[in-house]
């Protein structure tokens, strides 16, 4: 089973649970999405593309803002949630933005990118690119601040295994450099055992 397979099947098990998490989510993704929102009508967008839409939590708070909204996520059950909550979504792979046809004044991905293999992470964010506006926003959210590859099984939540790729702080923004201005970087403390571990939040602009 590829990779891709294994993160379809693990997120469509996981979908019903996800899906009951409105009012349990961390205080510090609440703020960067109002903040994500904040720096869209300062530049006067109005269309937002979410990548890795999950049960539809973000997306449906991007509609009620007020903007036209496409929610994407490779698993068919995570869709569901989200057109239960009268959100324009469709299955969609990361690979694959070409075949949406057309682009979006702002893109907006939380804790998705970090399911792409560093080998092919470069031609993804290109994808990304092509599907942004110029002087488009681009909110890119990871956990990360290490190199490193592996599978991880979470037992308190789908038990199924799941490919994860953490990058290190340096690796990252360099890579993101070559197509988008950065506009703010900033780390946050997730309480991890590992003093390097930590969430990776970007504000990016299309050149």
């Amino acid at each position: 089973m590829s990779f891709k397979e294994e993160l379809k099947k693990a997120y469509d098990k996981d979908a019903k649970r996800r899906d009951s998490l409105a009012d349990k989510r961390e205080r510090w993704k609440l703020d960067t999405r109002q903040h994500f929102v904040d720096l869209i009508k300062s530049g006067d967008g109005k269309s937002v593309l979410e990548l890795g839409s999950g049960a539809g939590l973000d997306a449906i708070f991007f509609k009620d803002c007020g903007f036209e909204v496409l929610a994407t996520d490779l698993s068919s059950g995570m869709i569901k949630m989200c057109q239960k909550r009268g959100i324009n979504a469709k299955v969609v792979d990361l690979y694959n933005l070409k075949k949406l046809g057309k682009t979006f004044d702002a893109i907006y991905s939380m804790n998705v990118l970090l399911h792409v293999p560093k080998k092919d992470i470069k031609s993804v964010l290109d994808g990304i690119y092509d599907t942004l506006n110029y002087g488009g926003l681009f909110f890119y959210g990871v956990y990360g601040g290490i190199n490193e590859e592996k599978i991880i099984t979470d037992k308190t939540k789908m038990g199924l295994p799941r490919f994860f790729s953490f990058l290190s702080d340096d690796f990252l923004l360099n890579l993101v450099k070559e197509k988008f201005e950065v506009l703010e970087f900033k780390t946050i403390n997730i309480g991890s055992d590992d003093s390097n571990f930590h969430f990776q939040s970007l504000f990016l602009e299309k050149k």
